[in-house]
């Protein structure tokens, strides 16, 4: 290269290197640029930072799950699959923070029963994993999720099986979360973004005639709103001494989800006098993402009860058979993460509907 180009013109012969590393500093230096924060779609007010700043790069880092999902498989073409992103992490701070980040999470989740060495802290388990940092990947997931579908609407694609994918894997892995307020910070938002997922109307606060009911602490009086009272702060705690029941409210209304065999049985008590001498439908939003259940009739959003409300205002409604149990420390997080909302109306009002 002639020095006429180098900054500050022709050099001794013994600085040209000096001077040459200065002029690619100033070529390859990124000038600090604002972040703008703007909504992808004007829609939500619930997304992460992570979709919302303007060094986030989007289209790579929805890669990462799968680039990490093939390493950890030992897939031995993962690199070159994937070499324009290993390019982009070289040169993105930010991307290659998620990437250590999504890769620790997921090492952990994938294999559990592995253990790994860390620098002075001899080995951790699963178990030993911060529970913050599932609660954060479980919250990256669904944020995740949200973004594909945002882009695929622009796009015109159809993306639902990648974002199903995410909130699939979210779901599992908040089973192994035991801490109520941190499992409260990563499926606060699973709900909403599962009903974008399958292109359902989003649950309605407001509607008389549906009652949403939400995991509730034995107890808890805290009330608001018409129907629904419980979002997923009301994640309860099992307690080895209590019996295995999931324990659910809907204003001044309660309800348990309990399990004879392989049955999952909902019992509801103090129904509407409207809803007396009635069949009712069940719907549960998450339900077509935990596989392993066998929801009667075979739609988790459309359960039919086999006999009318009685007159006090108790049924019984069953709703599908499982090899989960509740006895289980873990499938009960897991059943209790799929039932954040449960909706229940009239059978009449439903068919009318349809």
């Amino acid at each position: 290269m002639n020095d006429a180009f180098l900054p500050g013109g022709p050099t001794e012969p013994g600085d040209e290197q000096v001077r040459l590393a200065r002029w690619l500093q100033q070529v390859l230096h990124r000038t600090p640029h604002e972040k703008v924060k703007t909504s992808l779609a004007g829609e939500s007010d619930h997304q992460l930072e992570l979709m919302l700043d303007s060094d986030y790069h989007l289209h790579f880092y929805q890669q990462l799950p799968d680039f990490i999902m093939a390493l950890l498989s030992h897939d031995s073409q993962a690199t070159i699959r994937y070499a324009p992103l290993l390019y982009h992490l070289a040169g993105c701070e930010e991307c290659h923070h998620a990437y250590l980040d999504l890769y620790d999470s997921l090492r952990e989740a994938i294999h559990p029963q592995e253990s790994r060495p860390l620098l002075g802290q001899g080995t951790r388990t699963l178990e030993a994993t911060p529970q913050r940092m599932l609660g954060h990947l479980c919250l990256t997931l669904i944020s995740q999720a949200e973004a594909i579908l945002q882009q695929a609407r622009r796009d015109h694609s159809n993306e639902e099986s990648s974002a199903r994918a995410l909130l699939q894997l979210a779901l599992h892995i908040s089973a192994r979360i035991n801490q109520g307020n941190v499992r409260r910070y990563a499926l606060h938002d699973l709900v909403r973004v599962a009903t974008l997922s399958d292109h359902s109307e989003p649950p309605r606060e407001d509607d008389p005639q549906v009652y949403a009911y939400t995991p509730a602490t034995a107890g808890a009086g805290a009330r608001r709103g018409k129907k629904i009272v419980r979002r997923a702060e009301m994640l309860t705690r099992y307690s080895h001494q209590e019996a295995p029941v999931i324990h659910l409210q809907a204003r001044s209304l309660t309800g348990t989800i309990t399990q004879k065999g392989q049955m999952l049985e909902l019992h509801l008590q103090d129904l509407d006098s409207a809803l007396r001498g009635h069949p009712v439908i069940v719907s549960v939003p998450l339900g077509s993402l935990l596989e392993p259940i066998r929801w009667i009739g075979g739609n988790p959003r459309s359960i039919r009860s086999s006999t009318a409300v009685d007159a006090s205002g108790s049924a019984t409604i069953l709703l599908g058979q499982t090899e989960l149990s509740l006895e289980k420390q873990e499938d009960r997080n897991l059943l209790e993460a799929m039932f954040l909302l449960l909706e229940v109306r009239s059978a009449e009002g439903w068919n009318r509907a349809s």
